[in-house]
Parts: structure tokens; C-alpha cells; sequence
């Protein structure tokens, strides 16, 4: 097997190229595959030079044409051929789509392990990454359940979109409803919100919806996933999510929002620990209000005040 630099593998995109499809160039270049890609559009489109790859990855989406011809030039080639069927795979998420992720990179290459890595972290022993080096001046999170999402809706808008904070929406919620949420969150903002996916550039962006199932790390530059190995009593548990970020991440701050639960309030603690900003969402403002008193009885708050006051503090201190 070819040394993992110098294999060569192809990327052939039938139709419209897929979220799936894209997530596996940024993977493949993450490990130092070379990749060379053959977007195929039509039933005119060729695939010269196809024969010079080592693997195939072949991404199939909303193909509306008759892509046989492409199929059995390639199944005449002494090639390792993967079927990627990207209008299913863009619906994985969390370990389901980790999952995925690993086999697909066994087939690639078999020294790539299908099996989850499971580890337990020193976190005084990692090096806090400062994300001011990636043109990130402030991270927040932003951490909600009932109540929420109209809350950070309204506290989004606030912001033009050339700020340079990265901001990471905790929300409560079931991993179906993630993509819906991603719906509402982006609604009234200026700037995309993101659903993760490994591989992604930090300075590419902006706001982060934190999978259910699955902790945020950064590496290199990119967006990393790691699987969560427990079961909390809430999804996303906003607790374990900041203690896992606060100890990787230098300098991040967390805005409270609406919510029911004691989950966020050890959140706040942690942040407050390092020495950052906490802020919060006015009582009388919330749907429910549990998280946010929880939050008060235990530390002094940095604001407090409606969702789009809150904004506003922030603007003011960049």
C-alpha cells in the first residue's frame, strides 16, 4: 500500500455536489491524501485521466442523466472503487455519520481503524489553542433550552455578519431536530449557521449549531469531531460541552438564555473560572427562567438584560 502522501485518490461528483461529498475532499486532504476531483454534469462529461488514480470515490447525487457510460469505464479499470450515495449520507449525523466517516476511510486505506476511538483526556496536559490566531477575536457559547431558540434568533440578528467572534449555539433539543433549527437559527441572522462537520476551516466560520452526540475539538486549523462515550440526561448537555471547550479553547465566554433545567449552570461556573465573560438573559424575559437563576445564585453576572441588550454588549466590547 502507498504511503498515505503520495496516494492518489479520485473524486468523481455525479450531479450537484453533496454536503457528503465535500465533507470527504476536506477529510481526504486532512490526512494528506492527494485528491483530484471530476465534477460530471451532464452525459458529456469525461473523466480523462481517471486511469492515474489509486481509489475512486464515486459521489452520487441528484444525477437527472444517464451516467452508466461513466460507471463501466470505471468498473474496466483496475481501480478500488467506493460508492459514496451522498443523498443519504448528507442526513448522517453524530456517531451515525463518525460512523460512516471511519469506514469509508478503511476502504481508502484499511490501516484507518472502523473502530471509534475511546480515550480518556488529561485536559491539563493539552495546549490551549488560541483562535485569535484564525482572525477570531471572541467565542461564545450560547447555551439555551425552552425558550431558546426565539431568544437566540433575537440576539443574532444584532450582528452584520464581519464580526470576528465565532459563536457555538448549545441548544437543547433531539438530533432530528438539528437541522430544523438550523432553519430557525438562520432565519433572521446576517451569517450562516452551521451544522460541524470534520474538516471544516475555523476562519471559515461564523456560528456553530454543537451536534447532539458528538464533542467540538480543533486541530490544525479545522474542525474536528469527537464522539461522546456517555449518555447525559440532557442533548446537547450544555455542561459537559463547555467543560469540554474550556479546556481546549482560550478565552471562551457564555450568553445564557431561556431555559428549564440546572444544566448550564455549572456551564457558567467553568467560564467563570478562567476568566471570562458570563452573561444572561433578563428573568422576566424568558419562557422559563431555571437555568438563568441557577446561574445567578451561584456567581455574579457580567450583564444582564433582553436577548438583543446582550448583542449589543457584545458589540461594544470588540
Amino acid at each position: 500500500m502507498k504511503n498515505l502522501k503520495t496516494k492518489l485518490v479520485g473524486i468523481i461528483h455525479l450531479g450537484k455536489r453533496e454536503k457528503s461529498g465535500s465533507q470527504i475532499l476536506e477529510k481526504l486532504k486532512q490526512y494528506g491524501f492527494e485528491v483530484r476531483e471530476w465534477d460530471i454534469v451532464d452525459s458529456n462529461d469525461s473523466i480523462v485521466g481517471i486511469e492515474k488514480v489509486d481509489v475512486v470515490i464515486i459521489n452520487i447525487g441528484n444525477a437527472i442523466f444517464d451516467y452508466d457510460f461513466i460507471l463501466d469505464k470505471i468498473f474496466d479499470l483496475d481501480l478500488t472503487v467506493i460508492i459514496n450515495e451522498a443523498l443519504y449520507s448528507n442526513k448522517l449525523v453524530g456517531n451515525n455519520r463518525q460512523s460512516w466517516e471511519r469506514h469509508l476511510l478503511h476502504k481508502v486505506d484499511s490501516t484507518f481503524s472502523v473502530l471509534p476511538k475511546f480515550s480518556k483526556t488529561d485536559f491539563n496536559k493539552n495546549k490551549l489553542i488560541d483562535l485569535t490566531h484564525f482572525g477570531i477575536d471572541q467565542v461564545w457559547l450560547l447555551a439555551a433550552s425552552i425558550g431558546g431558540p426565539e431568544a437566540i434568533q433575537a440576539f443574532l440578528s444584532q450582528f452584520n455578519g464581519d464580526e470576528k467572534i465565532l459563536f457555538i449555539i448549545i441548544q437543547h433539543m433531539d438530533k432530528e431536530f438539528v437541522p430544523m433549527m438550523q432553519s430557525q437559527f438562520s432565519s433572521r441572522s446576517h451569517f450562516d449557521i452551521e451544522i460541524p462537520l470534520s474538516g471544516m476551516k475555523i476562519e471559515e466560520v461564523k456560528c456553530l449549531i454543537h451536534p447532539v452526540d458528538e464533542f467540538i475539538s480543533f486541530s490544525n486549523g479545522s474542525l474536528d469531531l469527537e464522539a461522546m462515550n456517555e449518555v447525559f440526561a440532557y442533548t446537547p448537555c450544555i455542561d459537559e460541552c463547555t467543560k469540554n471547550l474550556v479546556n481546549k479553547i482560550k478565552n471562551i465566554n457564555i450568553a445564557v438564555f431561556s431555559g428549564m433545567s440546572s444544566d448550564g449552570v455549572r456551564a457558567a461556573e467553568l467560564v467563570k473560572e478562567k476568566g471570562n465573560k458570563v452573561i444572561t438573559q433578563t428573568e422576566d424575559s424568558c419562557v422559563l427562567s431555571s437555568i438563568i437563576s441557577g446561574v445567578k445564585n451561584r456567581l455574579t453576572v457580567d450583564f444582564d438584560g433582553m436577548p438583543t441588550d446582550m448583542a449589543d454588549y457584545i458589540i461594544k466590547t470588540l
